[in-house]
């Protein structure tokens, strides 16, 4: 690990032997994205931290943390950015493989959806939670940011829709 990605780990409270908790970041952000955290959010994301990404004791720490209270915006920034580093370092194996980070978004989306109304349902996916899950896919440097909600929305508007007046979000300036 090299000294820049170090730096930037010690300064979101992370060390350096549970740097993987970083990784569930993006999904804390899309969960807080609307304001609040639903117990069904917590669940899914301490499933994955448990199943998924084995997580010492120490790392759950700092994720019930992030789950307990929001992390500022600020801290939410440069936790994407140090996920992008750790996806980039050049000395010796990569901490973290390009293919997580798709996997990272494709997990935000499922934070998306969870919510207790509407369990899964691509259109529970928030305006607010829409543009969080945007912003991670372009810092992460990830697919387009397209969640299933504005897909479904640009689907659904079709040509009558354009007529109107009411452009697909894609197409819009």
């Amino acid at each position: 690990m090299d000294t820049e990605i170090e730096e930037a780990l010690a300064k979101l409270g992370i060390g350096r032997g549970n740097y993987r908790v970083l990784m569930l970041l993006p999904l804390v952000y899309v969960a807080w994205a609307d304001g609040l955290m639903e117990e069904v959010e917590i669940d899914r994301i301490d499933k994955l931290a448990k199943e998924r990404f084995w997580l010492d004791a120490s790392a759950l720490r700092i994720l019930d943390g992030w789950l307990a209270t929001a992390p500022e915006k600020e801290y939410f920034d440069e936790g994407l950015q140090t996920l992008f580093l750790l996806a980039q370092s050049e000395t010796g194996e990569p901490l973290l493989h390009a293919e997580e980070l798709h996997d990272l978004l494709t997990h935000a989306e499922s934070i998306a959806r969870a919510t207790a109304a509407a369990l899964d349902a691509p259109t529970s996916v928030s305006e607010e939670e829409d543009a969080a899950l945007a912003e991670i896919a372009a810092a992460l440097g990830v697919d387009n940011g397209i969640s299933w909600r504005r897909l479904l929305d640009e689907l659904d508007a079709g040509p009558a829709s354009v007529a109107m007046g009411r452009m697909p979000l894609s197409r819009r300036g």
